[in-house]
């Protein structure tokens, strides 16, 4: 795993944004297609001040005040990255989650009826603001939760995320830049399949190191391999595909106001057709190891751990299988968004460093700290979770 002193190095590279901020001007231009959330479906929205910038690597986005008084969450996109009909996938599936009753943020209705704007190289979307906490704002992924309460919170409403999207038809995505995809994982022969996936990323073939996939393969077969036996029984269920307490809000509790519960999902830029045991590994890979810890020393907070799966195993429990494959999916959630990582900072960036980095110490790094004591003790815990 990575050295202590590379540690910083992988915090900047992932939880810096990369892009230009939203200018005023743009705010302007693009919130006119939109109608303003006070004045009524004939006005269109007009941005006075841009008063908060994201700091997402992969995208730009911030709080936009208007001249009416009220707000929006303005997110622009490189077009290498999104297009309208990319993001309309993710649109569609929050706005089911929406028609069952469960709280995602989805986005706003163009005044011509579309959710997705293209102007020049970029992509928009634009969303409400809720009176929820932010309370994770300036948390990143691989950090954890502030309590073993927060992370029960959380376990319970990926429950419910679940429940609610088991009547969700829709088919896999058709491989767009940085999703959690499970797809080069289904296939009893990760040598054919894992190769072939790579291939069709843009750019990663000229970024990974001559012997690169070989050695990816090397660490990844042998997990693979414990997850051949359950591929029968995963049952295919759209997941939110990047579930941490940043993309989530959060209301004081009803019976203890001084606690926080987490109340409404947003950030449904990594979903994609799964299934419910791959969602959750994603979901423990984000927040219970300490991946970028400044010592270099990689720790699980299992008492956090716990705590999230009880809170989702008390809105919608687990077959036995199910907790099998979460064991065993877990070394491997992260394999098809590492590889899209690589390609993304060394082809679209260009900064090579960010590549070198997600090879290494994120596609490789991650993977080969499951093959040593601590990792093999939290795959074995997972299986009497």
């Amino acid at each position: 795993m990575a050295a202590s002193s590379t540690a910083p190095n992988l915090d900047k590279a992932y939880n810096e944004c990369a892009w230009p901020r939203l200018s005023l001007e743009e705010a302007m231009h693009i919130l006119s297609h939109w109608a303003s959330p006070t004045m009524g479906a004939s006005s269109p929205a007009r941005a006075k001040q841009v008063i908060w910038h994201s700091k997402h690597p992969f995208s730009s986005a911030g709080i936009i005040q208007l001249t009416d008084g009220g707000k929006l969450f303005l997110k622009r996109h490189s077009n290498t990255l999104r297009t309208t009909e990319t993001l309309s996938e993710e649109h569609r599936f929050a706005a089911y989650l929406n028609s069952k009753g469960f709280p995602a943020c989805a986005p706003l209705t163009m005044r011509d009826g579309g959710t997705a704007l293209a102007w020049g190289e970029y992509v928009y979307e634009v969303f409400p603001l809720f009176t929820e906490h932010d309370s994770y704002r300036e948390t990143n992924s691989w950090q954890p939760y502030h309590n073993t309460q927060h992370a029960y919170s959380s376990g319970q409403l990926l429950g419910r995320l679940h429940r609610a999207s088991e009547g969700y038809h829709a088919p896999p995505r058709n491989n767009p830049p940085l999703i959690s995809s499970i797809q080069p994982l289904l296939t009893p022969t990760l040598s054919s399949t894992l190769p072939q996936w790579a291939a069709q990323q843009e750019g990663l073939a000229s970024l990974l190191p001559s012997d690169g996939v070989k050695e990816a393969l090397t660490i990844l077969e042998p997990f693979h391999q414990k997850l051949v036996p359950l591929l029968p029984h995963i049952q295919p269920l759209w997941g939110h595909g990047d579930w941490h307490g940043s993309n989530l809000l959060w209301h004081a509790s009803s019976h203890t106001p001084n606690e926080l519960i987490a109340s409404r999902v947003f950030d449904f830029g990594m979903c994609d057709q799964s299934c419910a045991p791959f969602d959750l590994a994603v979901a423990i890979e984000r927040s219970f190891i300490n991946w970028l810890s400044p010592t270099g020393n990689i720790t699980v907070y299992h008492d956090q751990l716990a705590a999230f799966l009880q809170g989702y195993e008390s809105q919608r429990p687990r077959s036995p299988e199910e907790v099998a494959l979460t064991s065993a999916l877990l070394p491997l959630c992260h394999v098809a968004f590492a590889l899209s990582e690589i390609a993304y900072y060394g082809h679209i960036l260009q900064y090579q460093g960010g590549a070198d980095i997600s090879y290494h110490h994120y596609l490789i790094g991650h993977a080969t700290w499951f093959q040593h004591t601590q990792g093999q003790i939290l795959l074995e815990s997972l299986t009497r979770a």
